[in-house]
């Protein structure tokens, strides 16, 4: 970012100044585990840490600055150790850490673009950047920098001679993306889809499209919204901007569509993209037909912003995706779908759609966890999976923790085999399972919510041994 002095800082952040005001920054961190050689040290208090308690850390890493909360009980004792280091007090640092952000982002000659939507929002940012990319220097949320920490640091992280901030948005409450919003301040916005997402926070999913349509409320009359012309929330977000809208979709009304889609063997799509003066064939480098409507989501908002149809083309097919969604990783002769960072109902579908189209002529086990922050219909959403795997004819079901066994029920009801279900407490007693039942030529989709820690299964079936010891099944 550009250097700021400490007397800006404070004015942005509605700080009181101890210290040089002259002194300049332009690198800021949050974690004195990797803040080496960053000036700007904002300490940050949540339910489980409070960084107001590594001031002095932060000192011995490089940093020159801090802004820190007034009344938190650590700043008397590092004043009276560091009596002339420079502290901006604040009454919150994640709100102060918000409205710097905003401050840095209003210097930056950048086209903001916002992107949220209950899945496929990180793929769709992926997609977008890379194609972006092809003409233009982006600054861009890496990974799932998504929240009111991830985007003030991506911001931050922004240099000179970027023209674009592609900038994904997450909510956990009604208000969140209306925060981001006015941080970033999005010429144009993306609204990938709503659905039944961490609805024990917003209890319905009238909250969750409500909360998605802030974006479209933040986007300017000058503006582009992009919007899912399938999705059936999008005719009342449509109501909640000014901004020209365009539609992408499977239907003929959507302004950009996908057509004559195929997969090849290894389940990646190709289709041909069709936009106003655009058609052009397009072929994606992720796994899953799924990952259709995140391409041409993406292709639509980057055809709105002048790219052309070759580039289009070719960043979608160089996109490199971030980790563990919808990885593919071939092991000791297997096929294994990671897609273990987050789960919800409809990504839950896609993926299980994703394994028995790449399994389609071979044995099928999926492995799944717990789909968190559903509310009061949580086993009504996990009933609701395990019929569809059934219906799929998913030949093997491993689930892993109390939750998922509401997969296995509902999936033995609706046909499933007894004997081809099994039930595991925790990620190493699946993983262990699975050394003894997988052989050559299967196909694994392991699949849940990030606090279930799958992740860590595919890890250890990097080397699997396949022991042919009859198993039976525990449900």
């Amino acid at each position: 970012m550009r250097s700021v002095s400490l007397r800006e800082v404070a004015r942005a952040t509605a700080g009181t100044l101890e210290g040089n005001g002259a002194l300049t920054v332009g690198t800021v961190g949050t974690d004195t585990r990797d803040l080496g050689g960053k000036d700007l040290f904002i300490a940050l208090k949540g339910q489980r840490f409070d960084g107001h308690a590594f001031i002095e850390q932060a000192v011995d890493t490089g940093a020159t600055a801090a802004i820190v909360e007034r009344k938190n009980p650590n700043v008397t004792p590092f004043r009276r150790l560091f009596p002339d280091f420079p502290l901006v007090l604040v009454r919150d640092s994640l709100t102060a850490m918000g409205d710097l952000a905003k401050f840095v982002r209003e210097g930056l000659d950048v086209v903001a673009v916002g992107i949220t939507g209950t899945t496929g929002k990180t793929c769709t940012k992926d997609y977008l950047v890379s194609v972006l990319s092809t003409g233009r220097r982006v600054a861009a949320s890496p990974g799932s920098y998504n929240n009111e920490v991830g985007i003030p640091l991506t911001i931050f992280q922004a240099e000179k001679k970027d023209r674009v901030l592609v900038a994904e948005m997450g909510a956990r409450h009604p208000g969140d993306i209306k925060r981001l919003a006015e941080i970033v301040k999005p010429e144009f916005g993306l609204i990938t889809n709503v659905g039944p997402g961490h609805l024990e926070l917003f209890k319905t999913e009238e909250v969750v499209a409500g909360t998605k349509a802030e974006l479209a409320r933040a986007v300017p009359e000058e503006g582009v919204l992009v919007l899912n012309g399938d999705d059936p929330w999008t005719r009342y977000i449509s109501k909640q901007t000014k901004a020209r809208i365009v539609r992408f979709g499977h239907g003929r009304s959507a302004d950009y569509r996908a057509e004559h889609i195929k997969l090849d063997a290894g389940g990646r799509p190709s289709f041909v993209l069709h936009g106003p003066g655009l058609e052009v064939r397009v072929n994606l480098p992720a796994v899953g037909r799924h990952q259709v409507q995140n391409a041409v989501a993406a292709a639509a908002c980057a055809h709105q912003m002048g790219m052309n149809a070759s580039r289009i083309a070719r960043g979608l097919k160089g996109a490199i995706l971030s980790p563990w969604r919808t990885e593919v990783v071939e092991s000791n002769g297997c096929t294994i779908i990671s897609d273990a960072y987050n789960a919800n109902p409809c990504s839950m579908n896609a993926a299980i759609e994703t394994l028995t189209e790449i399994g389609s002529g071979r044995r099928t086990i999926a492995v799944l966890g717990a789909m968190t922050e559903l509310g009061k219909d949580s086993r009504h959403y996990h009933e609701e999976a395990g019929r569809y795997l059934a219906s799929n004819d998913v030949d093997l079901l491993v689930t892993v923790g109390r939750r998922a066994r509401y997969y296995a029920s509902a999936a033995v009801a609706e046909g499933m085999p007894k004997g081809s279900v099994f039930r595991c407490e925790s990620p190493d007693e699946a993983a262990g399972l699975l050394g003894k039942i997988i052989e050559t030529e299967d196909v694994i989709l392991i699949k849940a919510s990030r606090v279930a820690g799958l992740e860590s299964i595919v890890e250890k079936l990097g080397k699997p041994c396949f022991s042919r010891e009859k198993l039976v099944a525990n449900v």
